[in-house]
């Protein structure tokens, strides 16, 4: 049996996670490991906790900061503390718990990583199934988010 060897193509991931609307350090801060600008990579993950307690402000920091980077797929997951990206658990109990009931638009969080701008941005959130990519470079990858919604995370 012949066997083909698997062509290997070099691509650069930055993850990151927990960031809860921290904007990265300035580049002369060698303290922080998450500075300004973030390192070029072919694909940047954030990987959940986009924000601190779901406001849209908070997402719209946190986009912008995403959107920034030198990347050309950038993948989103919520975490726990993004709770206005999970409708139905917002609607039941966060909008309460977590903001008083004076509620922020699901719909308008949604829009921020789902709509036009993240489109062009190249930014994908990712919620619950799997998804395979391939970059410009022909790399091809899968990711399987986990789903995670946590009532308690304070």
């Amino acid at each position: 049996m012949t066997t083909h060897p698997t062509k290997t193509i070099t691509t650069r991931f930055t993850i990151i996670s927990d960031t809860h609307t921290t904007t990265p350090f300035p580049s002369s801060d060698t303290t922080h490991a998450y500075r300004d600008p973030l390192p070029s990579a072919d694909v940047l993950l954030h990987a959940g906790d986009l924000t601190k307690f779901g406001y849209i402000n908070e997402h719209a920091t946190t986009f912008d900061v995403i959107r920034q980077a030198d990347a050309e797929l950038k993948i989103v997951i919520a975490g726990n503390h993004d709770i206005t990206l999970d409708e139905e658990y917002y609607a039941t109990t966060g909008a309460k718990r977590m903001h008083r009931n004076i509620p922020e638009s699901t719909a308008a969080v949604r829009d921020i990583w789902t709509g036009a701008k993240a489109r062009e941005a190249g930014v994908v959130y990712l919620e619950e199934g799997t998804r395979t990519f391939t970059l410009k470079n022909g790399a091809t990858f899968t990711v399987r988010p986990p789903y995670f919604v946590s009532t308690q995370f304070m």
